[in-house]
């Protein structure tokens, strides 16, 4: 059977959706994805998947797709009306989705939602069950890189004088696309980047941007001594991909590329604020998450309504820069 899963519109829930795609490649099923751009070369990265179907602006347009994929089933994963009324005009029979937000009548059948707070990563347990399908043997996202793609992240590293192998690697990511209340102050990243160097000189560090954080990348590249060069904002998510892999440590803020590098099996030091990280927190072992727990946190604002943003703000560099060179350490080292 072929069946159709509709993707998560954010990078760190798709890579959260990969156990989904997983257990329904391990049940059998041929399995279709439908995402919007950028997001379709990372998701050919995913074990099992068969065809990938970028998602245009037009509803008729992406109709017209999903019927001529020929799916027999849907699960649709983002909670929103327009994502089940998609699955419903293309004519799939059995379309699996949880209620909410009046699409009950669109899904068939209407998975109801769980109550309690748990990771997201299993957010989809429930879907998985009213399909009959076996979970995963574990939630954690994982994804495997071919070698070309690993060679071409050396060589784009190489391209910023950095040779893979030749110390300890550590990306600095200083953006956050949902919005600036995520985002670690700029500065911070920079005294971080300096306070790094001092305490492990033999560090090689990059700065890593996407297309829409460019501005902050340079900010950091600049005021930290033009010492490390910015990756990523020329490349698509499978080049990032075969950048990250290469990392010995990522500290990031609360994003997309947290999830990749944490489903790369790369360490991260992950700098959480309005979020909630018993729900985001990245998957697996080996991270660290830094999170004041304030009496207003979590807030899940795009903006601190309080202005003075102290989630963030509080994170000393002193703190995340001794958390950085800690997971740098043999695991028999750390304290």
């Amino acid at each position: 059977m072929r069946t159709l899963v509709v993707m998560p519109n954010w990078v760190g829930d798709c890579v959260m959706a990969e156990p989904v795609v997983r257990a329904l490649a391990a049940a059998g099923r041929e399995v279709v994805l439908l995402a919007r751009r950028p997001l379709p070369p990372l998701l050919e990265l995913f074990s099992g998947v068969g065809e990938v179907i970028e998602r245009p602006a037009a509803a008729a347009e992406t109709t017209a797709r999903l019927r001529a994929a020929g799916c027999g089933e849907a699960v649709v994963l983002p909670n929103s009306f327009r994502s089940a009324s998609l699955v419903q005009a293309a004519g799939i029979s059995r379309r699996f989705g949880y209620r909410g937000d009046f699409r009950a009548p669109l899904l068939a059948p209407a998975v109801r939602r769980p109550r309690g707070r748990r990771p997201q990563v299993e957010d989809y347990r429930e879907l998985l069950a009213a399909m009959e399908v076996a979970p995963p043997a574990d939630w954690v996202p994982r994804l495997e890189l071919p070698e070309a793609l690993r060679r071409q992240g050396r060589e784009r590293l190489a391209r910023g004088r950095i040779e893979v192998g030749a110390g300890p690697l550590v990306g600095l990511f200083p953006g956050a696309e949902w919005g600036p209340s995520k985002r670690w102050p700029m500065k911070h990243f920079a005294a971080l980047a300096v306070e790094l160097r001092r305490r492990v000189p033999e560090l090689r560090e990059v700065i890593v941007a996407g297309p829409k954080e460019v501005w902050l990348a340079v900010r950091v590249h600049e005021e930290s001594g033009k010492l490390h060069p910015v990756i990523g904002p020329d490349l698509d998510l499978a080049g990032l991909a075969g950048v990250l892999a290469h990392l010995d440590l990522l500290v990031t803020n609360d994003s997309g590329p947290m999830h990749l590098a944490a489903a790369l099996g790369v360490p991260t030091v992950a700098l959480f604020g309005p979020t909630d990280p018993r729900r985001t927190a990245p998957a697996g072992t080996g991270h660290t998450v830094l999170w004041r727990d304030l009496w207003c946190s979590p807030c899940l604002r795009r903006r601190c309504p309080l202005v003075y943003h102290g989630c963030m703000n509080g994170l000393t560099v002193a703190t995340v820069a001794a958390a950085a060179a800690a997971s740098l350490l043999p695991p028999t080292s750390r304290p």
